[in-house]
C-alpha cells in the first residue's frame, strides 16, 4: 500500500524510474557492438557521427549532409568525441531520453485523467517498440522525445492557450524536424490550427495570429540554416533529397507488386535503369546537383505510378497501414533479426494474404514462429486502442479529432512501407488510447469499492452512548 501510495503521489517520477530501469536492463543484455546496428541505416548514422567528430572534417561534412537531417548525427558526434567508438554509450543516453519520453506520455495521458496518465506511463515504460528501438543507433528515440514534447505542449495549448506554450510547441516541433524531415507537413498544418484554437478561446484574431506566428517562427528557426544553404547552393527549398529514393525504390516497387505481382527486386532494378537513363538524357551524373538528381527520380517515379491502377494504391496502403499497426517490435530486436529469415518484401504474391502464407509456411523457422506470437500479442492492444478512441471521442471530441489526424498522417505517410519503426511516431497516442479503457475499468473498480465501504459502514450498529 505504501508503494502504490508513493506511485500515485509521484506518478511521473515513478514512470521515469521504471522506464529507465527496464531500458538499462535491455542495454545490459545486449552483447557485442553489432547489437546496436540491427538496422541498415544505423551504420551510415554512425559513420556520419564519426566524420563530424573530427575537427578538420566537421564543417565540410555538415555542409555536405543533404540526404539526412543533421541533429542526430551531431548527437552521435558529441558522444564519439566524449566516449570514443562506444555505441553502448549512445544506447545508454537514449535510454535516459526514452525514459523522459515515457514521462511525457504519462503527462499526456494525465490530461484525460490522472489514472489514465499513470497507466499510459507504465505501458510506455514496458512498450517493446520503445524499448527495442531506443537501443539502436537510429533517429527514432531523439525524434520521438521532441515530437511527444510538441504533442504535450500542443495539448496544453488547446486547453489553455498562452504564448509560451505556442513557443514551446514550436521549438519542440522544430527540433523534431531537425531530426526527421517527414514531420514538416504536420507542422505546416499546425499553424492554422493554432490560429483557429486561439481565436475560439481568446475571441481575438490579432492575438491568435500572433500565437500562430510565434509557433511558426519557433518551428522554422532550427532548420533555417539548412533552408538557406539548400536555397543558395542548390536552388531548392527542400530539406533533404530522400523523397526521390523513397518514391522510386520503395513506393513504386511495392505498389507494382500489389498490382501485378512483379517481384520487389525486379521493380527496383527496373527503376534504377530508368532513372539512370533519364539522368543521362539530362546530362546529369553523381557530381551534379543532388536535388536535381532527386527531382529526376521523383519525375520517373510519378510517371510509373501514373501507369498503375488506382485500386493497387488503395490495397497497398490499406495493407501497409494494417501491417504497421500490427507489426510486433520483436522484429526489430537484434537478437531476433539475427535469426535466419526470408525477406517479406522479396516474398512473391499479389496480395498480403498470399505473401503472408508463403512467408510463414514455405520455409517456416523460429523467426516466423516468433513473428506469429508477436502479432497475436499485439491484437489485445489494438482492441484496447479502438475502445479507447471511442471513449475519448465521447468525452473529448476535439482530442479524438487531433489524435485521429496525427495517426492518419503517419499511416498515410508510411503507406505500403511496413516496419515496427514506422509505428513509433504514433506510439504516444496509441499508448494513451490503450490506457483509457484500462483506466475506466480501474476507476469503476475503485468506485465500487468505495460504495461497498460506505454501505458496510452504514450497516454497522451505532456505538452505545
Amino acid at each position: 500500500m505504501r508503494f502504490w501510495l508513493l506511485v500515485r503521489t509521484h506518478p511521473l517520477s515513478a514512470v521515469f524510474f521504471l522506464a529507465l530501469v527496464v531500458r538499462l536492463i535491455n542495454v545490459g543484455l545486449l552483447h557485442g557492438e553489432r547489437a546496436f546496428f540491427a538496422e541498415a541505416d544505423a551504420v551510415s548514422y554512425w559513420a556520419a557521427g564519426a566524420a563530424l567528430a573530427k575537427g578538420d572534417r566537421f564543417w565540410p561534412t555538415l555542409a555536405s549532409m543533404i540526404d539526412r537531417m543533421p541533429l542526430y548525427p551531431l548527437l552521435l558526434a558529441a558522444v564519439r568525441s566524449t566516449f570514443g567508438d562506444a555505441p553502448r554509450a549512445v544506447a545508454l543516453i537514449q535510454a535516459v531520453m526514452d525514459a523522459g519520453t515515457c514521462t511525457l506520455i504519462a503527462a499526456l495521458g494525465a490530461l484525460v485523467s490522472p489514472l489514465t496518465g499513470l497507466i499510459a506511463g507504465i505501458l510506455a515504460a514496458v512498450s517493446a517498440t520503445l524499448i527495442v528501438l531506443s537501443s539502436q543507433i537510429l533517429t527514432d528515440t531523439l525524434f520521438l522525445f521532441f515530437f511527444t514534447a510538441m504533442l504535450l505542449a500542443g495539448a496544453y495549448f488547446v486547453r489553455c492557450p498562452v504564448f509560451a506554450l505556442a513557443v514551446v510547441a514550436g521549438v519542440a516541433g522544430g527540433l523534431a524536424l531537425l531530426t526527421r524531415s517527414t514531420i514538416a507537413p504536420l507542422l505546416i498544418v499546425a499553424v492554422p490550427l493554432i490560429f483557429i484554437v486561439a481565436s475560439l478561446r481568446w475571441r481575438s484574431a490579432v492575438r491568435a495570429l500572433a500565437a500562430a506566428i510565434l509557433f511558426a517562427m519557433a518551428a522554422v528557426a532550427p532548420v533555417t540554416p539548412l533552408l538557406l544553404r539548400n536555397a543558395i547552393e542548390f536552388g531548392s527549398l527542400g530539406l533533404t533529397t530522400q523523397s526521390g529514393d523513397h518514391l522510386a525504390f520503395w513506393i513504386v516497387p511495392l505498389v507494382a507488386q500489389r498490382a501485378s505481382g512483379i517481384p520487389y527486386e525486379t521493380s527496383v532494378a527496373r527503376m534504377t535503369a530508368l532513372c539512370q537513363q533519364r539522368l543521362a538524357e539530362r546530362g546529369l551524373n553523381d557530381q551534379s546537383n543532388p536535388f536535381a538528381l532527386a527531382s529526376v527520380k521523383i519525375e520517373v517515379a510519378r510517371e510509373e505510378l501514373a501507369r498503375l491502377p488506382p485500386a493497387a494504391f488503395v490495397k497497398a496502403w490499406i495493407e501497409g497501414m494494417a501491417m504497421n499497426l500490427a507489426a510486433p517490435a520483436l522484429l526489430a530486436d537484434p537478437r531476433v533479426r539475427a535469426l535466419p529469415k526470408p525477406s517479406f518484401y522479396h516474398t512473391p504474391g499479389t496480395s498480403l494474404s498470399e505473401r503472408s502464407r508463403a512467408y510463414f509456411f514455405d520455409h517456416p523457422g523460429r523467426y516466423q514462429a516468433l513473428l506469429a506470437l508477436g502479432i497475436a500479442a499485439m491484437l489485445p492492444f489494438l482492441v484496447l486502442e479502438c475502445i479507447g478512441f471511442v471513449l475519448l471521442a465521447r468525452a473529448l471530441p476535439w482530442a479524438a479529432a487531433f489524435a485521429a489526424g496525427v495517426l492518419a498522417y503517419f499511416l498515410l505517410l508510411s503507406g505500403p512501407v511496413a516496419s515496427p519503426k514506422y509505428r513509433l511516431p504514433m506510439e504516444p497516442i496509441l499508448i494513451v488510447l490503450a490506457a483509457i479503457p484500462l483506466a475506466r475499468l480501474g476507476e469503476r473498480n475503485l468506485h465500487t469499492q468505495a460504495k461497498s465501504a460506505v454501505a458496510g459502514k452504514d450497516l454497522r450498529p451505532e456505538k452505545p452512548i
